[in-house]
């Protein structure tokens, strides 16, 4: 433990979630831009196993399911960047163990929950739509999106999780230490 007070301790933890907070909404920028294609694909890929059903459409009625994956797209990504940034604490709060670090997001379970629902609500369009239903299990991207590579980009968040839980941890001893100081002398004043 170094000769840092409560208050630098404090400060430097919140610059911590300061630049966790950036590469968060950097990251989920990154998961969301991609979801409509993902979307798109695996509708595409369920659309042509079903062939009775991909036959029967018309141009018309293809170009008319096409635009309704479109908007399911687009409002499947709002809907999980939205549920991916309404809780910080979800990101780096106390349920969230390092021991799951690596290049997913699978070791934090509220967020991995969350991304989750993306397999679960392709899974509902496609059932809404009659299509056949097909294994979709969404998993972080592992290539490059608009220059940015996803899986580095989480290791990243990993690294700065473990230096938030240090200074978490060394601000906890600190407090600590100086709760019993003031125990002490409470003692011997009275």
């Amino acid at each position: 433990m170094g000769d840092k007070s409560l208050e630098e301790l404090n400060e430097q933890i919140d610059a911590i979630k300061a630049k966790l907070q950036l590469q968060i909404s950097e990251l989920v920028d990154i998961i969301c831009n991609d979801l409509p294609e993902y979307a798109l694909k695996n509708i595409r890929r369920a659309f042509i196993e079903d062939v009775d059903f991909a036959e029967q459409k018309s141009d018309a009625e293809l170009a008319e399911f096409k635009a309704r994956v479109g908007e399911f797209g687009k409002k499947l990504s709002q809907d999980v960047r939205t549920s991916l940034l309404e809780d910080m604490d979800a990101w780096w709060g106390n349920q969230v163990s390092i021991e799951g670090a690596g290049k997913t997001l699978d070791g934090n379970p509220v967020i991995h929950q969350k991304l989750s629902v993306i397999s679960e609500r392709i899974k509902a369009f496609l059932e809404a739509e009659h299509l056949q239903k097909i294994d979709i299990e969404y998993h972080t991207p592992a290539r490059f999106i608009d220059g940015k590579y996803p899986p580095g980009m989480i290791e990243k968040y990993w690294s700065q999780l473990a230096i938030l839980r240090t200074a978490e941890e060394e601000r906890s001893i600190l407090d600590r230490e100086a709760r019993k100081a003031r125990l002490a002398q409470r003692w011997d004043s009275i």
